[in-house]
């Protein structure tokens, strides 16, 4: 387990705002919604509106949506043709063996000694270590310089970040957090409750679309760069509550050797369902730590977070890269071990849901 650091509180903090925590980010998008309605709008294109920072509706309207074959553009730095392994600190960034040329770019696929991505991106964990394990997962890096610098920075190796696969070289941002010893998920953009309003950006994976589109698409955010242990969904609401459209996509990472990454804002997400039914390995996030960004609300909800661990025996923390957001888990990671709490990667808490474990977690 890397050792543990300080770091100093961020200079200035995002105000608060009062918001229902399953619902908060149709009230609070991440910081990178409104990047990508402003750099990603092209004509043809599925892209709509930017967000909307009032209260969605409580009955969805109809949509009509035109649906498209997605037209994706190369990576950004050429991850094609690989063909050695490439580690950055002992820890490893990409393996031939574990990668498919596509038009797209490079994508994950199962080795033909078995060897799975979520494995052998994975960081080690003691195994024997009885501690009740907490992970948190910082979600919406790679859009903002300055919130990625400040996060791989300030955070400590075992917490997990997330990546947009939108922006300039990401694969460069992907190296840097892995030379840090951090796991890595890929942002997949997925149709939220209030679609248009909140705009998930292109290649966006969408109810109305067919399974073979929204594959496709899932496809575009997975060539983005390579290293991760798997996939999270980026906004998401209506389509992890629709089984026959997340299904396909759990199917897919579970062929290609990834975990999913639900982050558990919506109660009503069958994705560990549909990871049951596909025996997709599957990690669900439990308390949502930054719905209200301040020192004194994020703090209240660490100490809930160690509380869940120390009830059920582990709890998945879930931020955003808010500057107040990275000083308050920086601060809090100081002290964990002391309080008898083993802080862990994402990777140690994703399993195969067995049938009687298909229930969603409490601690929300």
């Amino acid at each position: 387990m890397a050792p543990e650091s300080s770091t100093s509180e961020a200079a200035s903090a995002t105000s608060s705002t009062e918001v229902d925590e399953r619902g908060w980010r149709r009230l609070l998008p991440r910081p990178l919604i409104v990047a990508f309605s402003i750099l990603f709008a092209a004509p043809g294109g599925i892209i709509f509106a930017g967000n909307s920072l009032t209260p969605p509706p409580q009955a969805n309207p109809l949509i009509t949506i035109g649906l498209e074959p997605s037209q994706a553009a190369a990576p950004s730095t050429d991850q094609t043709g690989l063909r050695a392994p490439r580690s950055l600190a002992g820890h490893l960034v990409s393996d031939p063996a574990l990668i498919e040329d596509s038009a797209l770019g490079p994508l994950p696929v199962v080795a033909r000694d078995g060897r799975m991505p979520m494995q052998v991106y994975a960081n080690a964990v003691e195994r024997t270590d009885k501690r009740p394990r907490i992970a948190v997962v910082i979600t919406g890096l790679n859009v903002g310089a300055a919130a990625t610098k400040s996060a791989l920075m300030n955070l400590r190796a075992e917490i997990t970040l997330g990546f947009s696969p939108f922006g300039a070289d990401a694969q460069s941002s992907v190296d840097r957090a892995r030379e840090a010893g951090h796991e890595v998920l890929v942002e997949v953009p997925m149709e939220p409750f209030d679609f248009p309003e909140s705009d998930p950006g292109p290649h966006a994976l969408l109810v109305a679309a067919g399974v073979d589109e929204n594959v496709a698409r899932l496809m575009w955010s997975m060539s983005r760069f390579t290293g991760y242990v798997g996939v999270t969904n980026l906004l998401g609401g209506r389509f992890l509550g629709e089984q026959k459209a997340i299904e396909p996509v759990l199917s897919e990472t579970a062929r290609r050797g990834l975990l999913f990454f639900d982050d558990g804002v919506n109660a009503s997400s069958l994705a560990l369902t549909a990871a049951r039914h596909v025996k997709a390995s599957i990690a669900t996030g439990t308390v949502m730590l930054d719905a209200i960004q301040t020192r004194e609300a994020i703090d209240k909800k660490l100490v809930e977070l160690e509380a869940e661990a120390r009830r059920n025996g582990s709890a998945v923390g879930v931020g955003s890269v808010y500057p107040v957001t990275i000083a308050r888990i920086a601060e809090w990671t100081h002290g964990v071990n002391a309080r008898g709490l083993a802080l862990v990667p994402i990777s140690a808490l994703a399993t195969v849901p067995a049938q009687q474990e298909a229930s969603r977690p409490t601690g929300q």
